[in-house]
């Protein structure tokens, strides 16, 4: 019986998501009937550039790879309480020292391909150090550091591409590093889904990133949930003062959990630099480390939660896309459902907390 009760009580808190994102296409409709659309077209559009064949899906999951990883690498930080917000300039760096990896490094494709992936995450730690450093030894809080340490990044970034390693020769309006070598490039994986009848056409990049992905994903479950370390990681992040007094070292894990998240960030960037651009810009997308804080959240910063949470907001992203081309409804119109959607999933999340705080005390009374 008791066990019954806990699955109840997991269904609920399952379900604050799901009513959340309901409550968001309810307001979305009602956005698209104020600026003169009608709700069927609106869907209708929605449906034929998302999930209407298999290359409109393949193209969601395409782009929830990305905003996977970015997710992943916040939530990893907020579960020992820790706030990185500097997932943006992480993978900004750790993209590049990957680039220069594939760039300068001359291996056999079996052994350049772990190199640059490698190299990418120790540059996203490398650059979540400093800030993780100044949190554990001065105090200074990592969301005032990190989101300066974005800034700092762009800016380094911009300095060297268009400097000492662009690969123009001179300062350009476009610019970016040299070619990266073949046998570091993300080769696609489409033609194995087109062997069991997924028809991916090869516009769509299903690429080493998504093997990449998922094993982040599962060595990030193992981490969290069957080593030490991470139990050590979820009970600072529960309580610092209870953590201390078990005689968890929280300053250390701390600093590793830091580190680990900034690896997980220099991989944001990887698909966009080695399988799309096959070079390195400081104009890749920017945006999908603030994008990944919303993930992590609705995700309930669990490595699970957040490949539905990805998924999610690629189902989005490609939806506004689809609205902008079929209908009236501008693609802007998408910034305010996400932020609805964020918003209806947070406080329907603190009812349904209370709600099942005060179930759980009148059982218990």
């Amino acid at each position: 019986m008791r066990k019954l009760r806990f699955d109840k009580y997991r269904l609920m808190e399952l379900l604050a998501p799901v009513l959340g994102f309901l409550a968001s296409i309810v307001v979305l409709l009602i956005i698209a009937a104020i600026v003169g659309e009608t709700p069927g077209n609106a869907i209708r559009a929605i449906f034929k550039f998302t999930v209407s064949n298999a290359s409109r899906l393949a193209s969601v999951f395409s782009v929830a790879i990305p905003l996977f990883i970015s997710g992943l690498a916040v939530a990893i930080a907020f579960r020992a309480g820790v706030f990185n917000i500097g997932v943006e300039g992480q993978y900004f760096i750790g993209g590049l020292v990957g680039a220069l990896a594939g760039i300068y490094l001359p291996l056999p494709k079996v052994i350049h391909l772990p190199v640059v992936v490698l190299a990418a995450m120790a540059g996203g730690a490398l650059w979540a150090a400093i800030p993780a450093v100044l949190k554990i030894t001065k105090g200074i809080h990592e969301v005032i550091s990190t989101i300066m340490f974005n800034n700092i990044g762009f800016a380094l970034v911009n300095f060297l591409v268009n400097g000492p390693l662009s690969g123009r020769g001179e300062a350009s309006l476009e610019p970016q590093t040299r070619k990266i070598l073949p046998t570091a490039l993300f080769g696609k994986l489409n033609h194995w889904f087109q062997a069991i009848g997924l028809n991916v056409p090869n516009h769509v990049y299903l690429d080493y990133s998504l093997i990449v992905a998922i094993l982040m994903g599962v060595l990030a479950y193992i981490l969290l949930f069957r080593l030490r370390f991470g139990f050590e990681i979820r009970a600072v992040g529960t309580s610092i003062d209870v953590s201390h007094y078990a005689g968890v070292r929280v300053k250390s894990v701390q600093l590793g959990v830091f580190l680990i998240s900034g690896a997980v960030a220099g991989l944001v960037g990887m698909q966009e630099i080695f399988a799309i651009r096959g070079h390195y810009t400081f104009e890749i997308a920017s945006g999908l480390g603030f994008d990944g804080i919303a993930i992590a959240l609705i995700g309930r910063n669990s490595p699970v939660g957040v490949v539905f949470s990805a998924i999610l907001f690629a189902f989005l992203k490609q939806a506004g896309y689809g609205l902008q081309l079929y209908t009236s409804v501008p693609n802007s119109i998408i910034y305010i459902i996400t932020g609805l959607m964020i918003i209806f999933i947070v406080v329907i999340n603190e009812i349904v907390t209370r709600y099942i705080r005060a179930l759980r005390k009148k059982e218990a009374a």
